[in-house]
């Protein structure tokens, strides 16, 4: 019998106080976006077996792209929620990264973990799904812990909060598994978008070591290293570097966007993401940011 005054009660209040958009602060559709800012699950895309990015039309997924071919990575692979690029997904890293959104750390890690059930079930290629096979309850059996690219000092004080850091938390939640900070950022690095990809690398070389107290829990350890939008991949080629030199076992990446070579990560040092609004009350939202276009990095 409680349970009907109750139902009653929801209805009431969600007619009063509809849902808000978790970015502009519209009417939700759903539990978190309006219609123009829902995360739909993106289609299935041909993808860079290592470093997941997008390749030309007519090569088989999982194949290697050409930079991993002369180079391959330190890490096994990437997992991806979707490409960086205008678009929904833009505006919630936008909002996340530069709008002061800790908040939205939830909703994006639950896309983190779609992403890798996606990979699971081998909607993403074959190598992917066979790392993860064995998987249980949404928890990858093949990683032991989660390990965020940290920001430097720094600008972690300047914005508050590590991003990296709160995703990794999320997923790890939702998973079962432990976040731990094995990475240390010992110096700034300029941004990353405008270089070529050769001067992308040496910007971050030798610019992460692993955490003194910590290289004998890496020892070993399979790594599932966190970042929000992966650019060129010289940031996480140099956090896997560290790791597997410190002894790690494996190391695999989980993104939220894969930028292709057209599209720039948004950059930390950019101000103007600052506009993206807090969620408001509904029929105030704002659309101020959403033809803005971060500078790279």
């Amino acid at each position: 019998m409680d349970a009907v005054p109750r139902a009653w009660i929801d209805e009431l209040l969600g007619a009063i106080y509809p849902p808000a958009c978790w970015v502009c602060g519209g009417w939700a559709a759903d539990a978190f976006a309006c219609t123009e800012h829902r995360l739909i699950r993106p289609p299935p895309a041909a993808r860079c077996g290592r470093c997941a990015l997008r390749l030309p039309r007519g090569v088989p997924d999982g194949e290697r792209c050409l930079e991993c071919r002369r180079a391959a990575p330190a890490f096994a692979c990437t997992f991806v929620w979707g490409d960086w690029g205008p678009g929904p997904l833009r505006e919630w890293v936008l909002a996340f990264k530069h709008g002061g959104r800790r908040d939205l750390a939830a909703p994006l890690a639950s896309a983190l973990v779609q992403a890798l059930a996606r990979a699971r079930d081998g909607s993403l290629g074959g190598l992917l799904a066979g790392l993860l096979a064995g998987a249980r309850d949404g928890a990858p059996s093949t990683f032991d812990v989660l390990v965020p690219v940290p920001l430097h000092p720094w600008r972690r004080l300047s914005r508050g909060y590590d991003q990296a850091h709160l995703l990794a938390k999320e997923v790890g939640r939702s998973l079962g598994l432990p976040t731990r900070r094995w990475l240390v950022r010992r110096r700034a690095t300029p941004p990353q978008g405008g270089p070529g990809s050769a001067s992308r690398a040496a910007n971050v070389r030798d610019a992460f070591r692993a955490a003194w107290l910590s290289r004998r829990s890496i020892a070993d350890a399979r790594i599932l290293l966190v970042d929000d939008v992966v650019t060129s991949g010289a940031t996480v080629r140099e956090c896997a570097r560290v790791l597997r030199a410190a002894g790690a076992a494996r190391v695999a990446v989980l993104a939220l966007a894969r930028a292709s070579h057209g599209h720039a990560e948004p950059d930390a040092s950019d101000e103007t993401g600052a506009l993206v609004p807090r969620p408001m009350p509904f029929g105030s939202a704002s659309s101020a940011n959403r033809d803005f276009d971060p500078p790279p990095e």
